[in-house]
């Protein structure tokens, strides 16, 4: 029982280094006068050593591979370091009175991802094959070149690691149909990881991302920003990945493909003798569609060229005009509650 509880708290994120109440340095075996050379050295030995996909995803393993991480996560970052130093876990995490009335510290939590943090820094998602190079095959000629004695010997860290990119950093923008429809400018906040030019340690930024929607994209479309994750020593930025969700009000519109669907509702006596539509546009434009069909329960009225746009070509030249799909305009009719007398002889006497 005590496992599992252990095990359900490092799930929901409580950090696996405070319940075994080992300081940072101390998971990380290392003086607090530590530089940032050595705490490199210290991670990139111990992360490697208790790396999940060692240890076939055991529970100590992942634990330890948390708490290494965000043992690291604090002591490469100079300003958590200084409260740390200062204040301690308490004080870093919670805070401390100032005397003025207020607290110092006490914004820290760990960010609970410890692959992202190995990923970012080591620049792969495994990078046991770039550690190991040849010998990590397991055709080699070397003999046991993959093995736990060769593993201790290759954690010394004697080898530079290739540089490498991790995976993409997802995130979902919610847009509504009507953005969709004319186009919008979207200026989304982002932070990371910038590099210090000493080269090691880095500094959280914040920068904004201008995302530039193109009439006629759809939902679910991506927009990419190459190298601008969090940078770090011998790591290529991640990618960010902008994915565009559809979302918020529709006014009586839906999509298919290039194609717009418009819900109307009518009259029984505009359905059988005619009436002027008037249907509001994504764009703000009112449309006049007249109606001089009879409109028949599933009836759909087809407006040629009123649709989505069809998204731009880099081709196409910059006066072409833009191309669009249909709009389908499917009908409700709204039949009168009761009717006179006169009423229903006049019904009766339509022929058919």
């Amino acid at each position: 029982a005590r496992r599992r509880c252990r095990y359900l708290f490092g799930a929901m994120g409580v950090s696996s280094r405070a319940q075994q109440d080992v300081g940072y340095y101390a998971q990380l075996e290392l003086e607090r006068d530590a530089g940032a050379q050595a705490i490199n050295k210290a991670f990139r030995k111990l992360a490697l050593k208790h790396h999940p996909d060692k240890h076939a995803g055991a529970e100590e393993a992942v634990l330890a591979f948390r708490a290494v991480a965000e043992a690291f996560e604090v002591l490469s970052e100079p300003r958590a370091r200084a409260l740390y130093d200062q204040y301690g876990e308490a004080g870093l995490k919670d805070g401390v009175p100032d005397g003025n009335g207020g607290v110092v510290g006490g914004k820290y939590r760990f960010s609970g991802d410890a692959q992202r943090i190995f990923e970012t820094f080591f620049g792969s998602a495994s990078p046991f094959g770039d550690i190991y190079g040849a010998l990590a095959d397991p055709n080699s000629a070397v003999p046991d070149a993959a093995g736990p004695a060769f593993y201790g010997e290759l954690t010394s860290l004697s080898k530079p690691v290739t540089a490498g990119q991790p995976r993409p950093i997802a995130r979902d923008v919610p847009v509504t149909l009507a953005q969709l429809y004319r186009g919008d400018s979207l200026t989304v906040a982002h932070s990371f990881k910038k590099l210090n030019a000493d080269g090691v340690t880095s500094t959280l930024t914040q920068s904004d991302l201008r995302l530039q929607i193109q009439p006629g994209w759809a939902s679910g479309y991506k927009v990419v920003f190459p190298k601008a994750g969090d940078e770090g020593p011998a790591v290529v930025p991640a990618d960010v990945v902008f994915t565009l969700k559809e979302t918020g009000a529709r006014d009586g519109y839906r999509r298919a493909g290039h194609d717009l669907i418009y819900s109307a509702r009518i009259t029984l006596v505009d359905a059988l003798c005619g009436s002027i539509l008037s249907v509001p546009t994504l764009d703000g434009r009112t449309l006049s569609i007249g109606l001089t069909e009879v409109i028949s329960p599933g009836y759909v009225k087809l407006v040629p060229g009123e649709g989505m746009p069809l998204p731009t070509q880099p081709t196409a030249a910059a006066n072409a005009a833009v191309k669009k799909g249909d709009l389908r305009i499917e009908f409700e009719l709204v039949f009168p509650s009761r009717l006179s007398p006169a009423q229903r002889q006049a019904v009766r006497a339509v022929k058919m």
